[in-house]
């Protein structure tokens, strides 16, 4: 994040009726600029990190204000409320001009314009750290965020057609609160999903041979594999039921 090897934007996830703005980091509110924001209806963040939550705020000024939309504001406890020493990322001023606020931790689904919601809690440093999927029209998309392996995370994705794993580290790295590649096959193991997307590389990552990690990937899994790049679009007109 500090260096900007990659983008810090998160990712906007397209339906028919609206669009939804997941982990809005630093730099989102001017990298959107060139999307049609005038479709965007709510923002998830889903978890009380810098780099998911900095440009929330400014979204949600955007959305609200100058594009007189509604906005529906979707995060975990720790975001909303505040936690422990955490305090709460999005002020309560910009929660109340949000249509809706969701507390994830709390109500683990919802329905924005259209796009169902479902989400469950991950094994992260952030207690709170909700991982997600998003569906519409029959059509559905699993996003497994920030948190070590767990084997009883899996079955929560077992009905979707593509994965996004945020995977912050290479083989090499043993760590307690990132997905690393080694963790890949095992996530991958027992679902049913086409295509896996991995994201959110950490700086170890990008030095490493991303070739050869990808390679490792592909021998030990039956999913198309797909390396993220900024501003990438999947598919290509971005549509979820398009999947």
């Amino acid at each position: 994040m500090g260096e900007q090897l990659r983008k810090t934007v998160g990712t906007i996830i397209e339906g028919t009726e609206a669009s939804i703005y997941l982990d809005p980091g630093p730099g989102s509110l001017i990298e959107c600029q060139d999307y049609r924001t005038s479709n965007l209806e709510g923002v998830i963040v889903t978890h009380c990190h810098l780099d998911h939550y900095s440009d929330a705020e400014a979204l949600i000024e955007k959305i609200s204000l100058l594009e007189d939309n509604a906005c529906t504001l979707l995060a975990p406890e720790t975001v909303v409320q505040g936690y422990g020493d955490m305090e709460k990322s999005v002020s309560s001023y910009h929660q109340q001009i949000c249509t809706d606020v969701i507390n994830l931790s709390e109500n683990e689904s919802a329905e924005v314009s259209g796009l169902r919601i479902e989400t469950q809690e991950m094994f992260h440093n952030e207690p709170k750290t909700r991982g997600l999927k998003v569906s519409e029209n029959g059509e559905k998309i699993g996003f497994w965020t920030d948190t070590k392996f767990v084997e009883e995370l899996t079955d929560f994705y077992s009905d979707c057609e593509t994965i996004v794993i945020n995977c912050f580290f290479p083989r090499s790295v043993n760590s307690r609160k990132h997905t690393t590649v080694s963790d890949i096959p095992k996530i991958l193991e027992d679902l049913e999903a086409s295509t896996v997307i991995l994201t959110h590389f950490g700086e170890q990552f990008l030095e490493s041979d991303m070739v050869k990690e990808k390679a490792w990937i592909e021998e030990r899994v039956n999913q198309k594999v797909v390396f993220a790049e900024d501003g990438m679009t999947f598919p290509g007109d971005r549509k979820l039921t398009s999947f």
